[in-house]
């Protein structure tokens, strides 16, 4: 399936539970790999992440692959036990993977 990055902008995030996480701000390109690899999470004060994230201003970053479907809402698998917050060099942005 292909789909424009400008179709995913602006789009609500929710897990497979129905816990709102918040809306996709900007996509991360792996140029090696010619896909994306992940997704800037804004909105996040409202979401289900906030916790995780010690200043809920910030933006996250999630993992392309906690996507399980894209249509009129973003799916993504429930993060609360399988990810962990990492720093990230993005002034201004956490980012979210999963745990190893």
């Amino acid at each position: 399936m292909a789909i424009k990055i400008s179709d995913i902008l602006d789009k609500q995030i929710y897990t497979t539970t129905a816990r709102y996480v918040g809306k996709v701000y900007d996509a991360i390109l792996d140029t090696e790999k010619s896909a994306i690899s992940g997704i800037v999470v804004s909105d996040v004060s409202n979401g289900c992440l906030r916790d995780l994230v010690g200043d809920v201003d910030k933006k996250i970053v999630l993992p392309y692959s906690l996507i399980t479907s894209i249509g009129n809402i973003i799916l993504i698998k429930p993060p609360a036990k399988m990810l962990v917050k990492t720093p990230n060099a993005e002034k201004g942005k956490a980012t979210i993977k999963q745990k190893e």
